[in-house]
């Protein structure tokens, strides 16, 4: 069975119960997405993501829809991190002073 962190979802499963009674050791494709979403959920855990990957075996639709969705993100994480244009932040700073001096209008928005 994947050792998947005991944590509930607010819908009464564990995410450490395998998804609609899959066995433990046999890879069922239609619990894939369920697997990889509790994998990739929060912090990323190398040692859970692994698991899940051995869990496909060699099941290549299962390993790419993994990687494809590692890779997501991946690339939204690094977006994140992308600062707004120098334009930008200064009209977000003069917009932040006015808002405490109850001068802004809908067009600052």
């Amino acid at each position: 069975m994947i050792d998947l962190p005991e944590k509930n979802d607010g819908l009464g499963q564990k995410y450490s119960e395998m998804p609609h009674g899959a066995s433990s050791d046999a890879h069922k494709c239609e619990d894939s997405a369920l697997l990889i979403t509790q994998a990739l959920e929060g912090v990323p855990n190398p040692q859970l993501i692994q698991a899940v990957r051995s869990h496909f075996g060699s099941c290549m639709q299962c390993l790419n829809a993994l990687d494809l969705e590692i890779r997501f993100k991946l690339a939204m994480a690094q977006r994140a991190t992308d600062k707004a244009p120098p334009s930008l932040q200064l009209r977000i700073s003069e917009s932040l002073q006015r808002i405490d001096l109850k001068d802004i209008t809908i067009s600052d928005l």
